[in-house]
């Protein structure tokens, strides 16, 4: 398990990870742009406010994401099932 430093918002944190240090410290600087994104593009200085609109944000896209994935998932499957009917029919 390694342990990195990322700083989010100024503040460093020491985090440990079973994952990789590269995609801990992806995840931290996105975290850092979405948290710069909403102070600059709000009226709050608050970092708690902050902090629960990006979150808010990014589950938001996430489940986006998440919706799209299964509506695709359920296109293939759909597809496959036409064109092995097709198949079973030749």
């Amino acid at each position: 398990m390694a342990s990195v430093k990322i700083q989010i918002l100024g503040n460093e944190y020491l985090l440990r990870t079973e994952g990789s240090e590269g995609q801990l410290r992806r995840v931290a600087a996105h975290l850092n742009a979405r948290l710069n994104e909403v102070l600059t593009n709000t009226n709050t200085s608050s970092t708690l406010a902050a902090t629960v609109l990006a979150a808010l944000n990014i589950t938001n896209e996430l489940l986006q994401l998440q919706d799209r994935q299964e509506h695709l998932l359920q296109e293939i499957e759909t597809q496959a099932e036409r064109l092995l009917a097709k198949i079973e029919h030749a």
